[in-house]
């Protein structure tokens, strides 16, 4: 198991304002999680959360593993996305984001995306990816091809190959 995304937005919607919220996360956001069956909606993609220790918010569902320096795991420009995206249906509320692991996100504002950015688009912004990388790298070679066996063109009649 990994360290999905926890994404909200302080604010208290009405009922209506948050469906037509949902309906719009839904269609423009790549990683938004929407659960149907038996032609009916059982888990929305945006959803009210109001427990006592964090007050009114709206969470946002997605399909994704959090990012962040220390953790590169996830998808950053998609979650930047889902990110702006909250920010536009709520302008008047705090958005933040952070892991699963935690009730509490970071507030997303102009700093913490210029940290995210500048981390994300360094050589160490691939970090996990990179040990993965590596570790593999470190194992006995495959006994898979590496390379392709060159395959006839349809235009080729001498069948020599590409």
């Amino acid at each position: 198991m990994g360290i999905d995304v926890n994404l909200y937005a302080e604010v208290n919607p009405t009922d209506e304002r948050l469906a037509q919220a949902e309906e719009a996360f839904f269609a423009r956001c790549g990683i938004a999680d929407r659960y149907e069956s038996d032609g009916k909606v059982r888990w929305l993609s945006l959803a009210r959360e109001n427990y006592e220790w964090t007050g009114p918010r709206v969470v946002a569902n997605v399909t994704c593993r959090y990012w962040g320096p220390g953790y590169e795991r996830g998808d950053w420009p998609a979650i930047y996305g889902a990110i702006r995206l909250m920010q536009a249906l709520f302008p008047e509320a705090r958005v933040f984001y952070g892991g699963d692991s935690s009730d509490d996100g970071e507030m997303c504002d102009e700093a913490m995306f210029a940290e995210f950015w500048e981390h994300y688009l360094s050589p160490a912004g691939d970090n996990y990816r990179n040990r993965m990388r590596v570790e593999f790298s470190e194992h006995p070679p495959s006994p898979w091809p590496t390379t392709p066996t060159p395959v006839a063109s349809a235009t080729d009649t001498t069948g020599a190959g590409a």
